[in-house]
């Protein structure tokens, strides 16, 4: 089989030759791994692309991310450079500084004079995002249709990142985590409309990706999770969200999966209410496991994840790899269950342990 017709089936419920690897790498730990540094993918974002999906191609890995990058004027428009010590981005005709980059975080923009927060009805009404022909005839998927072609070559599958459909879109709109919890109690018919809104937005770039050639897409938002918040808050809020991008994405041929932050135990037993074809994650830290989630919700979704990232950036190469073998027993040689990250790989993961991981589906 193909890496491409293996993870197809893993998600569909096909028999697979072996076990697809699938580790959860973004541009941080990308960057890292192919000798460059994490500035380089802010400087560029299209080079940050590039190193996703060519970190995918170092390793071994059946499925490569692509996700969207700045219009094309942004990078006639802007600039990154460094500035007072710290990486900044400046707008090229005044000399402006727009704001700078957490690179220690995750790698937003933090800026200088940020919007007011959106906090009444009118405000989302009047909340403006690109449809899937802006997204692509402004360039923002340019660098995303270029490495999808070259994976696909390689006989890859490709999966487009289409998250935020609730919490983390509040999040930002509102300016404040703890506020933005807080209106799920006290402002119920705000959140709806929120969330109705970036799932909106959020199709359209479902829509530009199948546009692209993707054969997948990821939906989901950090902050929904058993971590954060109740088993009630989620089947009110954020099912009926997950499962429109979930049926937008099939109705144009996609498979779609869900990324699951932190512990995801509670939800498990209405998982499949989403639409989804899989899940990714199933955290241990969190108190998570590959088996305890096959045990609970069968076959009717494939698994995606299982090593631990703590195991991934301090264990011994021997004991990921066990570890890796221990994920691929409890969920199966060759069904429903793709060996990756139970999270975000750590930037500064040892290629050794990646390639630990590797083994263990790869043999």
């Amino acid at each position: 089989m193909t890496s491409r017709e293996r993870m197809c089936a893993a998600l569909t419920g096909g028999k697979t030759d072996r076990v697809p690897f699938f580790p959860c790498i973004f541009t941080d730990h990308a960057c890292i791994a192919l000798g460059r540094t994490f500035e380089e993918a802010l400087v560029d974002p299209r080079f940050g692309v590039r190193c996703m999906v060519e970190t995918g191609f170092f390793y071994g890995c059946d499925a490569v991310r692509v996700r969207a990058t700045p219009e094309r004027a942004w990078f006639e428009e802007k600039e990154v450079r460094s500035h007072d010590g710290q990486l900044k981005q400046v707008d090229r005709r005044t000399g402006q500084v727009d704001g700078y980059f957490d690179i220690r975080g995750g790698g937003q923009l933090v800026l200088l004079n940020p919007p007011s927060p959106v906090t009444t009805m009118e405000q989302i009404e009047a909340i403006t995002y690109p449809t899937a022909e802006q997204l692509l005839a402004t360039g923002c998927l340019d660098t995303a249709r270029e490495m999808t072609h070259e994976a696909h070559q390689r006989g890859l599958f490709v999966v487009g990142m289409a998250g935020a459909q609730t919490i983390n879109t509040l999040v930002a709109r509102v300016g404040d985590s703890e506020e933005a919890l807080l209106m799920m109690v006290t402002d119920p018919m705000f959140v709806h409309r929120m969330f109705r809104m970036a799932t909106d937005a959020s199709i359209e770039l479902i829509k530009a990706f199948a546009r692209i050639g993707v054969d997948c897409v990821y939906i989901g938002d950090s902050y929904a999770s058993a971590s954060v918040i109740s088993p009630q808050m989620y089947r009110e809020f954020c099912i009926s969200c997950y499962r429109r991008a979930a049926d937008a994405a099939h109705a144009l041929g996609l498979l779609v999966y869900k990324h699951c932050c932190g512990n995801y135990n509670a939800f498990l037993p209405f998982m499949a209410d989403n639409h989804l074809d899989a899940m990714e994650g199933l955290d241990p830290t969190s108190g998570m496991s590959v088996g305890h989630t096959r045990e609970t919700i069968g076959d009717r979704l494939c698994l995606i994840g299982g090593v631990s990232c703590l195991s991934l950036l301090r264990a011994r190469s021997d004991q990921v790899h066990a570890e890796a073998m221990g994920c691929i027993r409890a969920g199966g040689k060759d069904g429903r269950f793709v060996l990756g990250s139970a999270c975000a790989v750590p930037r500064y993961t040892p290629v050794e342990n990646m390639r630990a991981m590797a083994r263990a589906a790869l043999g």
